[in-house]
């Protein structure tokens, strides 16, 4: 296993995503003519009705198999989701919902559960969880890092019918410390941008992640809607020059940064992907464009969506790359329902910066290199500790 953090979040995909497909015929054709996979499948299933001697639950069976098809594939994206877990997973997309409100990775040299962050004002936040924590048990239930999926789907109560006001206890490791927190779960508004202005001039907005609408919330907004109420505000204040903070934003939906890379870039290529067969899709920008100096903040938890818009803004020149080198992940999930509530994320294309750079395994390195030694949450660095936006705001003056 690599030894680079695998960030994978219970709020947000750790991935670039297309839409929700639809099964095709050529996906059942296959099925039914593939005899290697069904016949194997069959025969076993067949053994274990007539002569296993415990009480079978079919639907599990089935469940396994789909995950173990998952499983044979060497990618850590391409994963298979039960009824419950796939209906988590699409809710996990937005900018609502239930839980505790937590970003977790796996730190693959230690094999252990590793938060990234706390969503701000969100349960976990309150209770007291912070970054760098390591999540060892849940409920009094050892986890390892191998174990993500399990863990993760007890903190956020995939079992449970009704959510809100239920109680979770995490069992974090912090300076070779073990300490309990009792987390209730809640609504999480997952507000993914915010912004100020730093001094008369130069205006801040930071994007925590690509999410999509709430589709239940007919008053929600997506991250680009999010964006431009934000950016609209720091024009009315007078902003002339902008720093864009994607420090630790794990990524998300394509559509959703591919509007927010529109408004700043000039016309052109903001990305491109290709699939298994070498076909070719181009996302593009209007001439309309942000004619301001602008800086980008990015750390190695800056995955993904977020690379898309940095490499992008690298690509033009529009804008000076700060912080760290990126986490580098240059390929596209697309998420497919499978007809009977359950689904499954396939990786299907890989993805290219204007200049057909695929950053995947290698990330972004900054125009200006900065490391950050602090393990605080970005939203509680003052600015005298953020040495990172300090540069930044060197670089715009």
């Amino acid at each position: 296993m690599d030894s680079k953090k695998k960030t994978i979040t219970t709020i947000v995909l750790t991935a670039l995503i297309t839409c929700l497909l639809t099964n095709t015929v050529r996906d059942i054709i296959y099925v039914q003519n593939n005899g290697v996979i069904n016949n194997k499948i069959a025969t076993l299933a067949s053994i274990m009705d007539n002569y296993c001697i415990f009480d079978l639950d079919k639907e599990k069976m089935a469940d396994y198999a789909a995950s173990g098809l998952t499983l044979a594939v060497d990618d850590n994206y391409t994963n298979y989701y039960s009824k419950q877990q796939f209906e988590s997973y699409k809710t996990n997309l937005s900018n609502s919902f239930y839980g505790i409100g937590i970003v977790i990775s796996v730190d693959a040299e230690v094999n252990k559960l590793v938060v990234v962050s706390a969503i701000e004002g969100g349960p976990s936040d309150k209770a007291g969880i912070l970054s760098g924590d390591y999540i060892v048990a849940v409920d009094g239930v050892e986890y390892t890092g191998e174990e993500m999926e399990d863990a993760v789907s007890v903190m956020r109560g995939d079992e449970l019918e009704e959510k809100e006001g239920t109680k979770v206890i995490v069992t974090v490791e912090r300076d070779g410390q073990r300490m309990d927190f009792e987390i209730t779960r809640d609504v999480v508004k997952n507000d993914s941008v915010s912004e100020k202005m730093i001094d008369d001039e130069i205006g801040y907005i930071r994007i925590t992640a690509f999410n999509s609408v709430d589709e239940d919330d007919e008053d929600a907004l997506d991250t680009y809607d999010e964006f431009m109420e934000s950016l609209t505000n720091l024009q009315n204040s007078g902003m002339k020059k902008l720093i864009i903070d994607l420090r630790n934003n794990p990524g998300g939906n394509l559509t959703v940064v591919n509007n927010i890379a529109d408004e700043l870039l000039p016309a052109g290529i903001i990305t491109y992907t290709e699939d298994k067969k070498g076909s070719r899709t181009d996302y593009t920008s209007d001439a309309e464009e942000l004619s301001i100096p602008m800086a980008v903040l990015v750390n190695s938890n800056s995955a993904s969506a977020s690379e898309v818009l940095t490499g992008a803004l690298k690509d033009y020149e529009k804008a000076i790359i700060i912080g760290e080198k990126t986490f580098g992940k240059g390929i596209v999930q697309s998420v497919i329902p499978l007809g009977d509530g359950s689904g499954v994320s396939v990786t299907t294309a890989k993805y290219y910066s204007p200049n057909g750079v695929c950053i995947h395994g290698v990330g972004i390195e900054p125009d200006i290199v900065v490391e950050m030694e602090t393990e605080k949450q970005i939203s509680d660095l003052t600015y005298e500790e953020d040495v990172q936006l300090q540069k930044a705001v060197e670089a715009l003056k």
